[in-house]
């Protein structure tokens, strides 16, 4: 009896053993995009170090339990593609099942060399698929778009303003000028459009963040921004009442049930190497967009479980709680070269917290609560400034449609409301 049991012992030790053993982490990574489909996380390529490029796909489940100390990764047996830096992605609104993937960089997996990539690609979470999505319509397809972020209304449309060109005849992903179009896809009929922005435009940036009112307002938060030829980060207080923010750049911002962004890190550094890399203080910030004017805080968040400061992450929320993935560790102090991080970290967005499981709280859909200030410096009051805007195709034969529009400016216009439904 006691040989069966100290059997049974030693089997589930070993059983222990091989799945620790075999238990997949993937490689540290910055620059990739990510999706939250159901009850998963996908993250999509990346940046792992040193200019390698991968063209995985991995992702977290969250049905079960997440633990910080020991996330269960489950790589995806099918890859993108080509091995993808910098797109953008978003899930679509009419299957609730379908990625596009659009944009980015574009390298050949085994080798590494640039290759010229289609505009969009379509991942079916369901089977695991990839398909060359042919659409009509762009500005110009002779280029492709970088360091953008796309949001999906109801319809099926999905809105993406400004970004860099890249064009791929060249051979140098730093050549090409940063824009400020807002393209507009159609996923139903396969089109592009481009919105004709008559007042109050925004200058050309890139690595900011889109979040989708459900209002139908989309908020543009933070970037890299070109003002005549010289590339700053812009001012993030000047259109708002609250706490005062610093400037950023490559971080991350998600949607509370009742209704305010929250943003995580950033890079704080003007520098046009994305290696450069400086903290984006503070750490964590909130907008409230119930109110008008918008209003920043930051709340008082204690140091246990707390992250590294990061940029170049990804960041979804599910059921109350952030969940923060990769990226660049930031400093205090101006760094030239990446420290990656392999970590995920968990914020609670009901109470403030840094959690290290999600077996600690209280999983709730409820409308969450406000969020508790730090007492810095107020920043200044403004109004919001109305635009004219109509939706043009590059097709000269479609009719025009007339949307409405407002535009909070940060100086140059640094959150952007775009009544994204029409």
């Amino acid at each position: 009896m006691n040989m069966l049991v100290n059997s049974l012992c030693l089997l589930l030790i070993q059983s222990f053993m091989f799945i620790s053993v075999c238990q997949f982490v993937p490689e540290s990574r910055y620059e990739q995009t990510s999706t939250l489909v159901n009850t998963k996380i996908y993250i999509f390529g990346g940046n792992t170090g040193k200019s390698n490029f991968t063209n995985e796909v991995v992702y977290l489940n969250l049905s079960s339990p997440l633990n910080t100390a020991k996330p269960l990764w489950v790589k995806n047996t099918i890859g993108i593609p080509s091995a993808e830096i910098l797109a953008t992605s978003c899930l679509s609104s009419i299957d609730k099942s379908t990625v596009y993937i659009i944009g980015g960089q574009t390298h050949d997996p085994t080798n590494q060399n640039l290759i010229n990539p289609p505009l969009v690609n379509a991942f079916n979470s369901i089977t695991s698929q990839w398909t060359t999505v042919t659409t009509t319509g762009f500005y110009n397809y002779s280029i492709t778009l970088d360091r953008m972020q796309a949001v999906m209304n109801n319809d099926g449309k999905i809105y993406i303003f400004g970004g860099k060109e890249v064009d791929y005849s060249v051979g140098d992903t730093n050549y090409g000028p940063y824009i400020n179009k807002m393209n507009v896809l159609d996923t139903k009929a396969l089109t592009w459009s481009s919105l004709n922005i008559t007042n109050n435009v925004p200058t050309l940036r890139v690595s900011y963040t889109a979040t989708l009112l459900s209002n139908g307002l989309i908020i543009y938060i933070g970037d890299f921004e070109m003002i005549n030829s010289a590339k700053t980060n812009v001012n993030m207080n000047e259109q708002v009442n609250g706490n005062t923010i610093a400037p950023r750049n490559a971080h991350s911002a998600v949607l509370t049930n009742d209704g305010r962004i929250i943003i995580f890190g950033g890079n704080s550094a003007n520098s046009t190497s994305r290696a450069t890399t400086l903290r984006a203080q503070p750490d964590v910030a909130v907008l409230n967009t119930n109110i008008s004017p918008y209003q920043w805080s930051i709340p008082s968040i204690s140091s246990i479980n707390s992250p590294q400061s990061l940029c170049f992450h990804s960041a979804e929320i599910y059921n109350n709680i952030m969940i923060i993935a990769f990226g660049i560790v930031t400093s205090d102090q101006l760094q030239t070269t990446e420290t990656l991080n392999n970590n995920i970290y968990l914020f609670d967005v009901q109470n403030y917290a840094w959690i290290s499981s999600t077996s600690t709280v209280s999983i709730s859909n409820a409308p969450t609560s406000a969020a508790p200030s730090s007492t810095a410096p107020k920043s200044t009051k403004s109004s919001i400034l109305p635009a004219n805007v109509k939706e043009t195709s590059t097709n000269h034969n479609s009719n025009y449609m007339t949307i409405g529009i407002s535009l909070v400016q940060f100086s140059d216009a640094i959150i952007l409301l775009l009544k994204a439904t029409i």
